[in-house]
Order: C-alpha cells, then sequence, then structure tokens
C-alpha cells in the first residue's frame, strides 16, 4: 500500500465517514490480489480493516488487515509471553484494536467508544501514512496546531537540516 496525501471528511450522526476513493482503490485492489479469482464482489464490498487509538498521538490508525497482522506479529515476535508486563502489552495492543468493515457505499463505521478516546468529533482528516491511515479531528491537524504536525516553515527547516547532516 501506498497511502499518501490528505482528505478532509466529515462524519455523519451515525459516525460513518466516506474512505477516500484513493485510499478505497488501493484496498480493494490488494485485497482482490489476496482472495484471487475466488473472490467476489459481495467480499470486496465487506473489506475488513482493523482500526485503533495510535500509540503515541491523539489520531486513530486504520490497517488493512495484512497490515495489521504484519505490526502484531513483530511485536508478537519481540515479546515473552512468560513475562506478565509484556503480556500486558500485547494484550492493551490488541484489545484496543476493534475490526471495522467498509461498507459498499465505501463508508466505514467508526466505533463511538475509539471516537472519544481521541476527541473526534464531526470534522476529520484521513492521512495517507504509506501502510497505515491516520483518522484525526479536523482542528488538530489544521495549520500544524497539534505538536504531531508541524507547520510549513518547520518542516522546510527540518527537512533541510535531516537531508544535509
Amino acid at each position: 500500500m501506498n497511502f499518501i496525501g490528505q482528505y478532509p471528511v466529515k462524519l455523519d450522526a451515525k459516525n460513518r465517514a466516506f474512505m477516500p476513493a484513493g485510499f478505497r482503490r488501493q484496498m480493494i485492489e490488494a485485497s482482490r490480489q489476496e482472495l484471487g479469482a475466488e473472490g467476489t464482489v459481495k467480499e470486496l464490498d465487506q473489506l475488513s480493516l482493523v482500526v485503533r487509538k495510535d500509540y503515541f498521538e491523539d489520531c486513530l490508525v486504520i490497517y488493512t488487515k495484512q497490515a495489521w497482522e504484519e505490526e502484531v506479529g513483530k511485536v508478537r515476535a519481540r515479546l515473552n509471553r512468560f513475562d506478565g508486563n509484556q503480556q500486558m502489552l500485547y494484550r492493551k495492543m490488541v484489545s484496543d484494536a476493534q475490526l471495522l468493515q467498509l461498507d459498499p457505499s465505501g463508508r466505514i463505521l467508526f466505533p463511538k467508544i475509539l471516537l472519544d478516546r481521541v476527541g473526534i468529533d464531526r470534522d476529520i482528516i484521513f492521512v495517507g501514512m504509506q501502510q497505515t491511515i491516520e483518522v484525526w479531528a479536523q482542528e488538530k491537524a489544521a495549520g500544524g496546531q497539534d505538536e504531531a504536525f508541524m507547520s510549513d516553515a518547520d518542516f522546510a527547516s527540518g527537512i533541510q537540516k535531516c537531508m544535509s547532516d
């Protein structure tokens, strides 16, 4: 996957939002490749996604099922099942995740509990992050207001420093 770009969207009264068309096309194509010739239109319409709160920021992260399984596998491989603290880390990671479905109209229904946890009310922004998609409250993402986003000037300065070292 190569999710890139920012797309502002409004949640409807039922906490549903249309997945940006470019993201949706990529997910459907990846699902077709996974399902092969046996994949039916109905299976593709019910594309499974995983969502959880980001580990560090107040946003949601959407994973394709394959990307989520890879992430969980990497973490699980590093944790010792016989260490209680590490088992709690794994439990928190997995139990905070929820399965989502992309409906035939291209919408996803966000769990209210997750929206509340990250302070999302109505206006959201989908942010492509290559393998995942972040979902932010639009006011947090606008104009570098949040620590997780940079202003254009700060970005220019930071990328210049990073690439010249």
